[in-house]
């Protein structure tokens, strides 16, 4: 698929986060005006006023190519903003690295390839992880390791 769209069409991945939504209020504000939508596990997780931001909100599940590329294709997306994570949680998940190996799989396709992405997260991991010294990292690196390996994952894939 090719855009035919002259203005930006924007889909967010993980709309419904903090990160998500601070892009869906800067996006909005924007002076290029672009089109923006919403891929979501739930939607029912917007509020109204967040819901009239956006121009459509796709449901989907972020570790699914198919459902990437569905999305994709029905928002005519140029740039994907990928805002995915585990909110506060910090147990074990694997949502950012699984939903980067999804995203690649679909962007590596001829007909996508002309699409941009954008990953944004809130922690550092593998090379840009912050430094902390007096061992004060090591108990932060401690309790956010199944954080961090996942952010690792998602800078390797």
């Amino acid at each position: 698929m090719t855009n035919s769209n002259t203005n930006n069409s924007v889909l967010i991945l993980g709309a419904t986060g903090r990160i998500g939504l601070e892009i869906l209020y800067q996006l909005s504000k924007h002076n290029s005006k672009p089109d923006i939508h919403a891929f979501v596990r739930d939607p029912t997780k917007l509020s109204p006023s967040d819901r009239a931001l956006f121009k459509s909100i796709v449901k989907g599940d972020a570790r699914s190519s198919d459902d990437i590329k569905q999305a994709i294709d029905e928002t005519d997306a140029n740039v994907v903003v990928v805002a995915v994570g585990n909110g506060d949680n910090v147990a074990k998940s694997d949502i950012r690295t699984t939903n980067a190996h999804a995203l690649v799989a679909v962007l590596e396709q001829p007909q996508y390839q002309h699409i941009q992405a954008v990953v944004i997260s809130s922690n550092g991991a593998g090379p840009t992880k912050i430094k902390v010294g007096m061992g004060i990292g090591k108990m932060i690196a401690f309790h956010l390791r199944h954080v961090l390996r996942d952010h690792t994952g998602q800078e390797a894939a």
